[in-house]
């Protein structure tokens, strides 16, 4: 047993505890006694009501239990077995269309495992089968045949799919007929191009007319190109955009094929040969698109889409409609066994009711018997619990049994005593959680919206000088050359501010990250060594570290008389651990009477916040700058393309041509 304490002092609290001691040894025999040798004869007393209760349940509920066991072993477990292989059944066809469509290796590996589901629920239904009615009985084998069909198509269906020559017809013919006969028409006008250069000045009337007719033969050769890939284009997208490409260029193909076949006259042999050669093929390529457009424009061009229309398809709706059926029809006896077993139950609860109220006597009366002895200590310790959950601490239960209340109040006694020891941490740490979400992500914020880099530097350096109480400090960001080089400096003591929005430059000189000479890393400098490790470093008093090289921050205050005594450097380094370069703060005042102290380790988390937010800063604004270079860049590259395509047009027109055949007879009478 316990009792509430009126004791609040630490002499008090003593006293509490040499009572305890005191009372251990004399305890009564009863207060001696565990809680389950008290508990054993209540218990056993209820216990026996129970049971005699628990007989008379049994008698009146057996009806029940059997139109329960009905639906718990048949209704149920059919309703949700044909439930689940309808959701098989219908992943099972999003994965057919999904393999379909995209033809990924992922579609065709979850069509077998919802296959083998769906056989698997089908496997089950089959053993339930024995307890449905006829109807459900024909329904359940229909289903089985038909996924048997099913099962049979799909292997097809997909075979045909990876096949393109099968799958569309079309392509097949563009893949076969139109590729040979396009391809020979374009090696043959090559040979033609090739002829009429090897012919010397003397075939012709004159150089232009040479000109003139390798200006045609490119013509052809140009157009029937872009008349291939619109057809190729058409035939793999049927895009009607690409048809329009294709009928576009075969009207400038045909002209210009007729003022090819209007100069064989001016052609040698050799060249009139290719040019019958080209007249047959590119007759024969011509004639395709009367095979390909009515396919392509047909429910025949993509074969496996048509037989996974006309055949998967019916019959996956087919079974999903049976298997509804299915489902209905089980839910609907679901129901009506529910009801008769809920009548059922109404007459076992009349029963249940009456041994319940002997019970409930015999229980108070129990209760009443043994209220002090279990439940008083019990409320007694939730008192003192109460008071320490109101924030009083130095609560103390006084302990009067052996058994295990006695032994809880002494284990709250012990947890109380170390809650004392424990809430200054728990208030130390509640304050820096404060500190992260009322001030560092406040300043991630701002900074993220800064767009001039060099303010968004110095506001970095401002806000981590601020939230740390820092005198001074320096920003540090990393060269391709592997220097730390200085950017900002700030110092209130000694009113310096050099670089970010300040007119004067920054003056201090780049820190090297590797040794000039041995290439061994610079690990004696502190700012070094933070952007080689990537883990912060606090420096509580310089004047007794030896750790690191500090002749360049002792040469600063023989310089100019400031003395630093205390330092904090974080590195600021990306999500992947790449250092962008380094956050050195100098001199930690006391916020109360402004004395340089030490900076508090509890700020190494925060400042870790805050580097995270300042580094995303300060990459998402050289993205962008990239990002905005990367777009002038390009702009540039269009211009100077369009200016080259410009100038290529007006080189290959006829009337250039004409001007530099009367430029080298010019030259030639000169």
């Amino acid at each position: 047993m316990t009792e509430s304490p009126t004791a609040h002092s630490p002499d008090e609290r003593a006293l509490v505890d040499k009572e305890n001691l005191a009372y251990r040894v004399g305890a009564p025999l009863l207060n001696r006694l565990a809680i389950g040798s008290k508990l054993s004869l209540g218990f056993g007393i209820l216990v026996l009501l129970t049971i005699v209760g628990a007989i008379f349940n049994y008698l009146a509920s057996t009806n029940a239990m059997a139109g329960i066991n009905i639906a718990d072993e048949v209704r149920a477990p059919t309703a949700l077995t044909a439930i689940r292989a309808e959701a098989n059944l219908l992943r099972l066809q999003s994965d057919v269309r999904g393999y379909l469509a995209l033809s990924s290796e992922e579609y065709l590996q979850d069509q077998q495992r919802d296959a083998r589901a769906f056989q698997n629920d089908l496997d089950e239904l089959t053993v339930l089968s024995a307890q449905l009615s006829p109807e459900d009985q024909q329904r359940l084998k229909r289903v089985r045949t038909l996924y048997d069909q099913l099962a049979a198509d799909i292997p097809t269906l997909f075979a045909l799919h990876d096949d393109p020559l099968e799958r569309e017809p079309a392509y097949a013919i563009m893949a076969t007929k139109g590729l040979r006969l396009g391809g020979q028409v374009l090696i043959d006008v090559g040979g033609l191009i090739d002829e009429q250069g090897r012919r010397s000045a003397s075939e012709f009337t004159t150089e232009a007319e040479g000109m003139a007719q390798l200006a045609e033969m490119a013509r052809f050769q140009g157009s029937l190109s872009a008349m291939l890939s619109g057809l190729r284009g058409y035939t793999t997208t049927r895009n009607r955009s690409f048809r329009g490409e294709y009928e576009a260029n075969r009207d400038l193909n045909q002209q210009a094929w007729s003022q090819l076949k209007a100069s064989r006259p001016r052609l040698n042999a050799k060249q009139r040969s290719l040019l019958d050669g080209i007249s047959t093929n590119r007759a024969a390529f011509l004639r395709l698109p009367d095979e390909i457009f009515p396919i392509l424009e047909g429910e025949h061009w993509r074969e496996d889409i048509y037989l996974f229309r006309t055949a998967v398809l019916p019959l996956s709706t087919e079974m999903i409609s049976l298997l509804d059926q299915l489902t209905a029809n089980q839910q609907n006896a679901l129901r009506s066994d529910l009801h008769r077993g809920r009548q059922d139950l109404v007459a076992a609860n009349r029963v249940v009711l009456a041994g319940g109220v002997v019970a409930l006597i015999m229980g108070v009366a129990l209760a009443f018997i043994f209220r002090e002895n279990i439940a008083g200590p019990v409320r007694r310790l939730t008192g003192v619990a109460e008071r320490v959950r109101g924030g009083d601490l130095e609560a103390q239960a006084r302990v009067r049994s052996r058994d295990e209340i006695g032994r809880l109040g002494e284990a709250f006694n012990s947890m109380t005593t170390k809650l004392r020891q424990t809430l200054s941490q728990v208030r130390r740490e509640k304050k820096r959680a404060d500190d992260l979400l009322h001030v560092v992500i406040p300043i991630g914020v701002s900074l993220a919206s800064e767009k001039d880099f060099n303010r968004l530097l110095e506001v970095m350096l401002v806000e981590a000088k601020t939230f740390c109480h820092a005198d001074a400090g320096t920003l540090y960001l990393r060269t391709d050359t592997n220097h730390l080089n200085p950017m900002i400096v700030r110092n209130d003591t000694l009113h310096s501010t050099m670089g970010g929005t300040s007119a004067l430059a920054v003056t201090l000189p780049p820190i090297p990250l590797y040794d000039a000479v041995t290439n061994e890393p610079n690990h004696a400098n502190i700012s070094s060594h933070v952007a080689l490790e990537g883990k912060s470093v606090n420096v509580s008093d310089l004047s007794h570290a030896t750790t690191f090289d500090f002749s360049g921050p002792r040469a600063f205050e023989i310089q100019t008389g400031y003395r630093s005594h205390s330092l904090l450097t974080v590195p600021l380094k990306t999500d992947e651990n790449h250092v962008l370069g380094v956050m050195q703060l100098i001199n930690a005042k006391d916020s109360e009477t402004g004395e340089v102290t030490e900076f508090d380790d509890a700020l190494l988390p925060l400042m870790d916040s805050f580097s995270s937010l300042a580094v995303a800063a300060l990459s998402a604004y050289v993205r962008e700058q990239g990002l905005r270079q990367e777009i002038q860049q390009l702009r540039i590259e269009i211009d100077e393309t369009r200016r080259q395509h410009e100038v290529s047009e007006i080189v290959e027109t006829d009337f250039f041509q004409a001007l530099q055949a009367k430029a080298r007879v010019m030259r030639q009478r000169l």
